[in-house]
């Protein structure tokens, strides 16, 4: 990926505000424990009130491997389909909320502020605008490093950008296949860790 291209993926990343994370072990990832919610009154909760943290996902060897053949698909193809600026058939691999995000106004005039996008005076209207100017300049040649499992059905799919882990896709499994979707806050809080 060219230079341009991998400045362009980090800023896109941070648009979207998912970031780079750290892998901690190629088979073996956690989601980042919740904070302990605010009681209604503003006062703490005590320990057994709280919610009990988020159990640790560790993916087997097997599932690891299985699912690093899949998203490496995945990935592969849609590189294809940027490539071939095809955006009828790069919706087909976004879940429901990624396009009811990603394709919002609020979050189309965010990214239209981007230093990028302003800076070339790019103006993202709808979808469309988002695919062509920002996914196609930034995603062409991407290319899978490392996939951090949140859980069985969540995957952070990872490239290396200057040596510091980047979130290329967060991949959701829905119907059977791996579709891009939109990761919560709570999943973007362990960001960048030079490898």
């Amino acid at each position: 990926m060219k230079a341009g291209g991998r400045l362009l993926v980090m800023l896109v990343s941070a648009a979207l505000g998912i970031g780079a994370c750290t892998t901690e072990a190629r088979k073996e990832a956690s989601e980042s424990p919740q904070p302990v919610p605010q009681a209604q009154d503003g006062a703490s909760q005590t320990a057994a009130q709280a919610p009990a943290a988020p159990a640790e996902f560790i993916a087997t060897e097997e599932l690891y491997r299985k699912t690093f053949t899949e998203v490496q698909d995945v990935v592969s193809a849609l590189t294809k389909i940027i490539t071939a600026g095809d955006y009828e058939q790069w919706l087909t691999y976004l879940t429901e909320s990624y396009v009811k995000v990603t394709g919002s106004q609020q979050f189309l005039a965010e990214a239209s502020r981007s230093g990028v996008l302003k800076k070339s005076g790019i103006v993202l209207h709808d979808l469309k605008d988002y695919f062509e100017n920002v996914v196609v300049r930034s995603r062409m040649q991407a290319t899978l490093d490392d996939i951090t499992f949140v859980d069985e059905t969540h995957v952070k799919a990872i490239t290396i950008v200057q040596g510091t882990e980047v979130i290329l896709y967060y991949l959701v499994r829905e119907d059977g296949r791996w579709k891009v979707g939109i990761m919560d806050h709570a999943q973007t809080e362990d960001r960048g860790r030079k490898k």
